[in-house]
């Protein structure tokens, strides 16, 4: 055998086994698996007798793959406007685990996972600073940094950040707040007669059975078994309108950015609304007169409803850091500017987004152009990336400004599934 040939074996060889892990990596599956598959490679695979075990996975091949990925990683995001997720969360072997995420364009990507001791402001701080470092991310470049509300995460934000990153802009998850507004309806107290059936762990352990006797008389009283069921009707009508919303905050592969405050605004309106309103619908009048009931006794308690839940948009939304951003990137939805007023059109209002606050010849010509071009669909959804992309020949400057503005992240719901895939690795105990 000559030295090429031995060569060549040896370099198939490591392709097979880093394709290997790469598509265990993929599909989700423990490496540990690998040994029940061996005798099935050395029979059907070519070159499968070269799989070694697990352990040798391991500890031979793996952390090459690794430094391979975290390489294109570094490629992919050095000295680009990274939005930033950061969350904390305690995993199943009670450590504190600080997930962090860049997003630019349609990547995002978990680029760290760091272990803390302690966590506090000045610990997240230099994590974070320690992460942009080791890609190269300059501090002047990223727009936004995504958390969830917790106190410490404002602080850390203030009182460090933003000292290093002044044009960072914090944006407290949407779609956590979305979840606080809804959870007003699961804490009001009208509603506490419903919970009575959402104890089935209690039943469960209820050597006495008491619950279980609770939930009977329940359902032998008439007064109570149609107020609840009442309460489940008007539920299952107005929560709807939750649930579409968080799910829109939720959406990934979607550059939903310049849609917010639409929404933002159709939530407010809902929930206003529905405070004074004085009728909630025929479907709704009809179940609580089947139950003998008077739908102006219930009238009440429904409005009281959407007070609570209004009073927590309030505390959170109008008051939200990237509200002016929300209402700024409007203007890449094409629709926002040509079928708007004419004041819409005035560039210097949106000096929200840094690169149109001191506009050059070229940017203003291009906003010119723009602003003057026909609409083609004034009826269905703009595929706005598609919409952009095309438009990145005849107006390049603010193509590229629209294309790092639209995929802004609005959620770290991001953060949230890869603590979950995290914690299923440790309960495989891989």
């Amino acid at each position: 055998m000559t030295i090429t040939s031995t060569i060549s074996i040896s370099d198939s060889k490591k392709e097979l086994i880093e394709d290997l892990i790469q598509a265990f990596a993929t599909a989700n599956i423990p490496l540990e698996k690998v040994n029940s598959l061996i005798p099935f490679f050395q029979k059907h695979v070519k070159q499968g007798g070269f799989i070694p075990q697990a352990p040798t996975l391991r500890q031979m091949h793996l952390p090459q793959i690794f430094e391979n990925y975290l390489t294109q990683l570094k490629l992919l995001f050095e000295n680009k406007p990274v939005a930033i997720t950061m969350d904390e969360t305690t995993d199943n072997c009670a450590c504190s685990v600080v997930n962090t995420l860049f997003h630019f364009c349609t990547n995002t990507k978990l680029v760290s996972v760091d272990f803390l001791i302690q966590v506090n402001n000045s610990t997240m701080g230099l994590t974070l600073l320690t992460i942009l470092i080791k890609y190269n991310i300059s501090f002047s470049l990223s727009h936004l940094f995504i958390s969830d509300s917790a106190t410490y995460m404002k602080k850390y934000f203030r009182e460090m950040l933003k000292s290093v990153m002044p044009q960072l802009i914090h944006a407290p998850c949407c779609a956590h707040i979305l979840n606080l507004i809804s959870e007003t309806w699961q804490k009001f107290n009208p509603f506490a007669i419903l919970k009575e059936f959402l104890v089935k762990d209690e039943v469960t352990n209820d050597s006495t059975n008491e619950t279980l006797k609770n939930i009977l008389n329940t359902f032998s009283d008439p007064f109570k078994f149609g107020t609840i069921l009442v309460y489940i009707h008007f539920i299952s009508i107005y929560a709807k309108q939750f649930v579409q919303d968080t799910d829109f905050f939720q959406k990934q592969n979607k550059p939903i950015f310049p849609f917010v405050e639409g929404h933002l605004n159709h939530l407010s309106a809902f929930l206003e609304s529905n405070c004074n309103s004085q009728d909630f619908g025929s479907d709704l009048d009809t179940t609580i007169t089947l139950h003998y009931f008077n739908p102006l006794d219930f009238y009440p308690v429904f409005r009281s409803a959407f007070e609570a839940a209004f009073n927590k948009f309030n505390v959170h939304i109008p008051s939200h850091l990237t509200r002016s951003l929300f209402q700024t990137t409007q203007i890449f939805d094409s629709k926002y500017i040509l079928l708007g007023l004419l004041k819409r059109k005035n560039l210097r209002q949106y000096s929200a987004i840094r690169e149109l606050a001191n506009p050059s010849d070229e940017l203003l010509c291009e906003w010119s152009i723009y602003c003057g071009l026909q609409l083609e669909n004034s009826i269905g959804e703009i595929n706005l990336e598609e919409y952009w992309m095309n438009l990145g020949d005849k107006l390049p400057i603010l193509s590229k400004i629209a294309l790092d503005y639209i995929w802004l992240p609005v959620s770290s719901c991001s953060v949230e599934r890869r603590f979950s895939i995290y914690n299923n690795i440790l309960d495989k105990n891989r």
